[in-house]
């Protein structure tokens, strides 16, 4: 049996009735304590042997149930090999045991040119994984590597010693300044563009090409390829040469190089250009390169001369 004391509360802080009252104590009283009660108990006890039960259940059956089947659907620049490959998910894997999120994470890391990718699992076991590619790339080349550029992010998404990844996706080429603008993170500096060696798949996705604000001296750099790639002849751009902004050129499948000099006209000049090459696409002599130069929109230059120099990439 438990025993409660009940002492007064100090005389200065009691109020009348606690000092005159019928029921005052004046030193205290001694009432018998009520036994604790325990109802909610038993349902205490009861949760946590459910979750108990339930959380032994889920580890045995993760363990049973396992991978049956993993499908991945081929894309342009990669194939479905190669996603699985990368995936590093196999028939017999604890269907429970792996992280889709990190696979996915995984999957964006080694693979560059993908822009979006889900796994999927399914209650019959198969894992399936599901991607979409950059749809639009920008390939330019800075210092002694390649860079291969999204054209609406402008984040560098690969980067190589040779040109034979940006010509594999089929990527359009552009000319950078030799310094141009990147964002490393939150940062902005002028600095070149980093080198293979110096970067890790990791660091290359935080790198992102930018130009200088639109009134300043690299902003045509980007809006020059926009317009062109906007154009009629997008279609047959093989790449394009913008490293001098008064000197503007590009190249056209065919080895037919395009002279626009500066960014005025540019779209009237663009035009001329379809135009003039309308019907004589089918007669210029494959082995000769072709200059058209509409610098001068009064003034056209159409010729045809094996002294027309073409850069190293478009040979």
């Amino acid at each position: 049996m438990k025993i409660r004391f009940n002492l007064p509360r100090p005389r200065h802080v009691r109020s009348f009735a606690e000092k005159f009252g019928r029921d005052t104590a004046f030193f205290g009283s001694i009432k018998r304590a009520e036994p604790q009660r325990y109802e909610g108990l038993p349902w205490l006890l009861g949760c946590a042997a459910v979750a108990i039960a339930l959380c032994v259940t889920i580890l045995f059956l993760g363990r049973l149930w396992k991978v049956e089947e993993v499908t991945a659907t081929d894309g342009r620049y990669y194939t479905a090999a190669v996603l699985l490959r990368y995936a590093e998910v196999e028939e017999g894997d604890e269907l429970l045991g792996f992280n889709a999120s990190a696979v996915e994470k995984r999957l964006k890391q080694a693979l560059p040119l993908i822009d979006t990718v889900n796994v999927h699992k399914h209650l019959s076991g198969k894992v399936s994984i599901e991607i979409a590619e950059q749809e639009k790339l920008y390939y330019t080349r800075h210092n002694v590597n390649y860079y291969i550029i999204a054209a609406e992010s402008r984040k560098v998404l690969c980067v190589s010693a040779a040109p034979t990844e940006a010509q594999r996706v089929g990527a359009v080429y552009i000319g950078l300044p030799e310094s141009a603008r990147v964002r490393v993170g939150d940062k902005l500096s002028f600095v070149n563009l980093p080198y293979a060696p110096e970067s890790t798949p990791g660091e290359v996705v935080t790198y992102e090409v930018e130009t200088a604000e639109p009134d300043k001296e690299y902003a045509y750099v980007f809006e020059f390829a926009e317009a062109l790639m906007a154009s009629p002849l997008a279609p047959r751009v093989v790449g394009m040469d913008v490293s001098d902004r008064y000197d503007i050129t590009f190249i056209l499948d065919g080895r037919i190089r395009v002279r626009v000099g500066d960014m005025s006209e540019l779209s009237r000049k663009l035009l001329m250009v379809e135009r003039s090459l309308e019907d004589k696409t089918e007669t210029l002599p494959p082995d000769l390169a072709t200059l058209v130069d509409v610098s001068d929109p009064a003034r056209i230059v159409h010729r045809t001369s094996p002294d027309i120099e073409l850069p190293s990439w478009a040979e």
